[in-house]
C-alpha cells in the first residue's frame, strides 16, 4: 500500500471549467478554477500551467499566485515557488497564508532564520495562530535549538491546552531531548482521546523504546504501522529498534518492507545505509543519489542522503566520491548550526581552570562515597561503545547507554565558573542527584557504566561529588577518530564535527582537556585504555580493566559479542561482532581528503 492520493473530485467539476474556457478563453478566474481542481486530482503539472496562464492574463490575481506557488512547491521547484510568494506578498503583504506557506518553504530548503523571522512576524500580528508556533518549534529544532523549540509550544498551550498537535509536538520535542518519560505522559493524554491517533502511536513507541521497554515498545510500532495510512516511517523507527536489540536481519527485512510501501522514504534508506557494507554495484546507491539530487527534497532529507553516500563511498574506498558527498551533507548541516567555535575554545579551557589540583583536593570526598558509579568517555567514535559493551557482558555491570544525568547537573550557564564558590554540602546534593538518577535503572548491580562521550568536559565536577566513582578515558588514533566523526551525522549535538578545520581545532582542545586530567587526576580513579589495544589483545586490557573497577574475572567479557541487550549508539554494528581490527588506521588510506583537520602532534 503505497501513499494516499487525493480523492479526486467529480469528472463533471473539471469538465464545466473547461466548458467556461472554451466559451472565454481569456477568462483569469476561470483558469485559476480549473488550476485549483487539477490540484485536487494531483494533476500538478498541468494545474500550474494553468495558474501560470492566469496570471499572465490577470497579474494582480492572489489566489492563482499563491496557488501557483504552492503548486510548484509541490513539485519540487523551491525557487519558482519562492518568487510567486514573494509575488502575492507584494499584492497583500500581511497575508498570514502566504506568509505561513513561505516560512515552510524556507525552512524545508535549510532557511531556518529567514523562516523563523517570518514566523515570528506572523505570529505578532496573529498571535493565537496555532499552526505558526508549531512550525516555529520545527524550525527551532531543526536548527538544534530545543529549549525555544519547547517554548514555542508552552506559548501555545496557553492558548490551547487541550490541543493533540501540540501536546503531539511537545511530544516530538522532548523525546529529541531524551525526556522520555514526560513524552510518554504526553502521548497517553492524546491517545485517551484519540486512540487511532498514528502519530501519536508512533510517539509513544519511540518513549517506551527511550525508557528501555523493548517488549512494549514492539507492540506500540505494530499498532502504530496498523493504524496508520502511511506506516513507512514508522517501520523505519520500528527496524532501528530491532537493530539495537541485536537483530539485524530483521531490521533490515523490516526497511525493505517500508521502502515496498515507500520507496521515496529517506529515514529508510538512511537507517538501511547504516546497517549495510556496500559494494560498488549496489543498485540502492543509484537510488539514493537519485533522491539526494531531485529539487524537491527537504533540507534534512538531503542532509541524510549525503551522508550515506559518503558512508558507501568510503565503504568502497572511493574517496573522491566520498568526500564529495560527505563535504556536501557536512557543509548543509554546518550551514544551520549556530557553533561557535571561540566559545567552545574558552569553555574547555575554563573547565581546567575551574579544576585546578588545589581544588580538587580541597573538595575531596566532598560527595557521596559509592563506587558503583563507572564512567567512559573520551572524543565520540573513540571506542567507549566497545568497552562499554565488554563491561556489560560481566554480571556486577550493567550499561547505562548514554544517559543525559551529568550534562544535566552540569547545565548551569554559568558552569564552570561557578564551581569556586560550591561547599562541600553542595557538591554532596549533586552526587546524589546523580545517583537518585542513575541506580534506578540499574537493575541492582554493583557497578553502573555511563559512556557519555562528552564527559570528558565533566571529570572534575566526577571528582568531587562522586569521589568513588572510576573513571576510563578511551583514546583512538587522532585521524581514524575524526574520520569517523565527520562521515556520521549525528542525532544531537557535538557540532564541532561538520567542519574539518573546526573538528581538528576541537580535536586539539580535547588533547588539551585531557593532558589536564591526566595531571590532577587520582591514578587510582582515572585509567587510559586505547582503542587499538583494546582489540588487538582484549584479554589483557579486560583483565587490566576490571582489576582497575576491582571486579573479579568474567570470561563473559571476551564473547561481548553475544551479550544479548540493547545498544543504542552508532556502533551497534560492531559490538554485535567478535572484537575486530579493520578499523585500525582506516583513515590513512582518505589522508589526501583530510588536510583541513590540521596535525595533532
Amino acid at each position: 500500500m503505497g501513499p494516499q492520493r487525493a480523492r479526486p473530485v467529480i469528472p463533471e467539476a473539471e469538465s464545466a471549467a473547461r466548458r467556461a474556457l472554451r466559451l472565454s478563453p481569456s477568462d483569469a478566474q476561470a483558469w485559476s478554477r480549473l488550476g485549483a481542481i487539477l490540484c485536487r486530482q494531483d494533476a500538478l503539472a498541468e494545474a500550474a500551467r494553468c495558474f501560470e496562464t492566469a496570471i499572465r492574463l490577470d497579474a494582480a490575481l492572489f489566489d492563482a499566485l499563491n496557488n501557483l506557488a504552492v503548486t510548484l512547491q509541490r513539485l519540487g521547484d523551491h525557487a519558482g515557488a519562492e518568487a510567486r510568494y514573494r509575488q502575492a506578498l507584494r499584492l497583500s503583504p500581511h497575508s498570514p497564508s502566504v506568509e505561513f506557506n513561505l516560512a515552510v518553504l524556507l525552512g524545508h530548503t535549510g532557511r531556518y532564520a529567514e523562516a523563523l523571522e517570518i514566523a515570528g512576524r506572523l505570529l505578532v500580528r496573529e498571535p493565537t495562530l496555532i499552526p505558526a508556533y508549531l512550525l516555529a518549534s520545527v524550525l527551532e529544532c531543526e536548527a538544534g535549538r530545543h529549549d525555544a523549540a519547547l517554548a514555542r509550544v508552552k506559548q501555545a498551550l496557553a492558548i490551547a491546552p487541550n490541543d493533540t498537535g501540540i501536546l503531539l509536538r511537545q511530544a516530538e520535542i522532548l523525546l529529541q531531548t531524551g525526556d522520555n518519560a514526560p513524552a510518554l505522559q504526553a502521548c497517553d493524554q492524546i491517545l485517551a482521546k484519540d486512540p487511532a491517533n498514528a502519530k501519536a502511536l508512533h510517539a509513544r513507541a519511540l518513549s517506551l523504546q527511550g525508557l528501555d521497554r523493548c517488549a512494549d515498545a514492539l507492540d506500540a510500532f505494530a499498532q502504530a504501522e496498523a493504524t496508520a495510512p502511511a506506516p513507512a516511517s514508522i517501520m523505519a523507527s520500528h527496524a532501528w529498534l530491532l537493530a539495537e536489540m541485536g537483530q539485524k536481519p530483521e531490521a533490515l527485512a523490516m526497511l525493505d518492507r517500508a521502502l515496498a510501501h515507500d520507496p521515496g522514504n529517506v529515514k529508510s534508506w538512511y537507517e538501511k545505509a547504516s546497517l549495510t557494507r556496500f559494494k560498488a554495484d549496489d543498485p540502492a546507491l543509484t537510488t539514493m543519489a537519485q533522491l539526494a539530487d531531485r529539487p524537491g527534497t527537504a533540507h534534512p532529507d538531503r542532509i541524510k542522503l549525503y551522508f550515506a553516500l559518503g558512508k558507501a563511498a568510503l565503504d568502497v574506498g572511493d574517496g573522491d566520491s566520498a568526500f564529495a558527498r560527505l563535504d556536501a551533507g557536512n557543509r548543509l548541516k554546518r550551514a544551520i548550526l549556530d557553533y561557535d567555535p571561540e566559545a567552545d575554545a574558552h569553555h574547555l579551557r575554563a573547565i581546567a581552570e575551574a579544576f585546578p589540583a588545589e581544588a580538587l583536593a580541597r573538595l575531596h570526598g566532598a560527595g557521596p562515597a559509592t563506587n558503583q558509579p563507572v564512567f567512559i568517555f573520551g572524543m565520540p567514535r573513540s571506542g567507549t561503545t566497545l568497552l562499554e559493551q565488554i563491561l556489560a557482558s560481566h554480571p556486577h555491570v550493567h550499561g547505562l547507554g548514554e544517559p543525559s544525568y551529568l550534562a544535566r547537573l552540569a547545565g548551569d550557564p554559568s558552569f564552570p565558573d561557578s564551581m569556586a564558590a560550591l561547599t562541600p554540602d553542595a557538591m554532596m546534593r549533586l552526587g546524589r542527584r546523580y545517583l537518585a538518577s542513575s541506580t534506578p535503572a540499574g537493575r541492582g548491580r554493583p557497578r553502573l557504566v555511563d559512556k557519555t562521550p562528552s564527559n570528558f568536559l565533566h571529570a572534575g565536577l566526577i571528582s568531587v561529588i562522586l569521589p568513588g566513582a572510576k573513571m576510563i578515558h578511551c583514546r583512538r588514533d587522532p585521524l581514524d577518530t575524526c574520520l569517523s566523526c565527520y562521515s556520521l551525522l549525528f542525532a544531537s549535538g557535538y557540532q564541532y564535527s561538520y567542519d574539518l578545520a573546526e573538528l581538528g581545532a576541537y580535536y586539539r582542545l580535547y588533547l588539551e582537556l585531557m593532558a589536564h586530567w591526566r595531571r590532577v587526576l587520582p591514578a587510582d580513579r582515572f585509567l587510559e585504555v586505547d582503542y587499538e589495544s583494546l582489540t588487538r589483545d582484549d584479554g589483557e586490557q579486560v583483565r587490566k580493566i576490571l582489576d582497575f573497577l576491582d571486579l573479579p574475572w568474567d570470561a563473559a567479557c571476551l564473547r561481548s559479542h553475544e551479550t544479548k541487550r540493547r545498544v543504542t549508539s552508532a556502533s551497534l554494528g560492531q559490538v554485535r561482532a567478535p572484537v575486530y581490527q579493520t578499523s585500525i588506521g582506516r583513515a590513512r588510506a582518505f589522508q589526501p581528503w583530510l588536510g583541513r583537520l590540521g596535525t595533532f602532534s
